[in-house]
């Protein structure tokens, strides 16, 4: 017989692991995110790969950090109207104003 309060060691490890494997798909994948899509605008082109460092994209362009889906990228892009480059599932495309940039969607 067990006395009333008595830890079972490693359990809250255990509910926790379950908890966290609930939370996956199909065969064990992380779910996709509700949250708002940012993709390229047809007809538009990025410019060459950067490493974020100042100054190493040609003139006109920024160093700019962006997702399309496919995992983080940093690429060049026109500058000052770097969101005419991009569309959000929803949302409006916004730039945070750090090195390199951040174009993401509001919201999420």
């Amino acid at each position: 017989m067990m006395k009333q309060g008595t830890r079972v060691p490693g359990l809250k490890w255990v509910i926790a692991a379950f908890i966290l494997a609930g939370c996956r798909g199909a065969e064990g994948e992380v779910p996709t995110e509700t949250e708002s899509r940012l993709s390229l605008k047809e007809g538009q082109v990025l410019g060459p790969a950067c490493t974020g460092e100042q100054k190493q994209c040609p003139e006109g362009l920024s160093c700019a950090s962006f997702n399309l889906g496919a995992g983080p990228e940093i690429r060049c892009v026109q500058s000052p109207e770097i969101c005419d480059l991009f569309k959000c599932s929803s949302g409006e495309c916004v730039v945070l104003e750090s090195h390199p940039i951040q174009v993401r969607c509001s919201g999420t």
